[in-house]
């Protein structure tokens, strides 16, 4: 009885071992793989959201999808406080030549729910998200950037850790980064 009891700790153990050796293994290789941020020619002080948009079958699946995007990228900027102004264009945008006006129109979407995560957990497939993104200089009205963005979760993952419901303010806040990045030093 004893010797079971020892056995059945030595394999907790043993588990355990493996899980924290695996922690924090991410090698020089991997970081270096990571592509760096393209700068602007200039820095730009204001940035002007237009309404982001989305294509018409992601408008009807997920009515809310652009309004949460626009939201998790303007608070994340905000929350830096790298700019001047951060807000939604108006009908007369500065073109003061410090002015960036950000479109984005996610062109795919896919959000496994929570009861097909449930119950069908990795087979319910991969939660992501497509997008364009457009940087337009305000004072010459020319697009400065434009770049396709993607982000889609892995299954078994997101069967883990249930983050498909958190897809869209995620991508917010890796637009976000990459705008901040983007931006020369003054």
């Amino acid at each position: 009885m004893k010797s079971c009891s020892l056995c059945k700790s030595m394999a907790v153990f043993f588990v355990l071992f493996l899980l924290v050796s695996c922690v924090g293994t991410q090698n020089q290789q991997d970081q270096a793989a990571a592509p760096s941020v393209k700068k602007l020619d200039k820095h730009y002080d204001t940035l002007l959201f237009s309404p982001f948009t989305a294509n018409a079958e992601i408008a009807t699946d997920y009515p809310q999808a652009a309004k949460e995007l626009q939201h998790s990228m303007m608070t994340t900027l905000q929350m830096e406080k790298q700019f001047k102004k951060i807000d939604i264009v108006s009908n007369n945008p500065s073109t003061d030549g410090r002015t960036l006006i950000i479109k984005v129109n996610i062109t795919d979407l896919r959000i496994v729910n929570g009861a097909a995560r449930f119950w069908g957990g990795a087979m319910a497939g991969s939660s992501g998200v497509e997008l364009n993104l457009q940087l337009i200089d305000s004072a010459s009205q020319k697009v400065i950037r434009d770049e396709k963005m993607s982000s889609w979760n892995n299954a078994f993952g997101a069967a883990w850790s249930g983050s498909d419901s958190t897809l869209l303010d995620d991508m917010g806040k890796i637009v976000a980064q990459n705008i901040i990045d983007s931006m020369p030093t003054h």
